[in-house]
């Protein structure tokens, strides 16, 4: 019916969670960022019309910015604690999920059409020949990473700590100029969609400027 209930009442007490003083083993800024971000994605699938979500969007925002000083850590954890405990049960049993995200109906849909770099090794030359440009510049890509491969290598044992790296992020380049840490994953990456991304964008914004003609012609009717 469009009618968006209450679903996130005044118990839910995530707003008292104040990120950047908790302390990181239990509680960090990202994780109540992802819990917000997260029951908006579940508003928004409660309430069908915008005019009401932003509403509901308001209050929640609110809620989060009520008690953003809160220094009491224990106090914090216990109200991120019942915060999920009550999204639990109010969430909608069916939320919006989007096409590539992950349970959305084109979550890797592509992955099946994407083989490793390395077997361009084996194409045919007649087959090369159809894109001279490209495995002209692989050439230069790979003579370049023979030379820099010995120095990324030295780089990223002096940078590791003993027990390991911490975050996932490799160390960036010691100075402007250089090669990032095995950037040759990046450079040969193969696109997520080669063609129909393209193809997508443009029937999207043929859609948008259908639409403002609409818009404009009802403005107009108006009048």
């Amino acid at each position: 019916n469009g009618q968006c209930p209450d679903v996130f009442g005044s118990g839910l007490q995530a707003a008292a969670i104040m990120a950047f003083l908790a302390p990181v083993a239990y509680l960090t800024h990202q994780q109540v960022w992802r819990f917000y971000k997260w029951a908006l994605c579940h508003l928004e699938s409660w309430c069908i019309h915008r005019d009401k979500y932003w509403y509901f969007t308001c209050l929640m925002r609110a809620r989060f910015e009520e008690h953003k000083n809160e220094k009491d850590m224990r106090k914090a954890i216990q109200l991120l604690r019942e915060a999920e405990e009550e999204f639990w049960f109010r969430q909608h049993p069916q939320p919006y999920i989007f096409p590539d995200s992950p349970g959305g109906t084109s979550y890797k849909r592509y992955e099946c059409y994407k083989l490793p770099e390395w077997c361009l090794d084996h194409w045919h030359p007649s087959e090369k020949a159809m894109y001279p440009d490209y495995f002209a510049k692989r050439e230069q890509w790979k003579k370049l990473r023979r030379e820099s491969w010995a120095r990324e290598v030295k780089q990223l044992q002096e940078e590791t700590p003993p027990g390991g790296p911490l975050p996932e992020a490799l160390p960036p380049a010691q100075k402007e100029g250089d090669l990032p840490q095995l950037w040759w994953h990046i450079v040969t990456r193969p696109r997520d969609r080669p063609v129909e991304r393209e193809r997508e964008r443009e029937r999207e914004r043929e859609r948008e400027r259908e639409r403002e003609r609409d818009r404009d012609l009802t403005i107009h009717a108006c009048k």
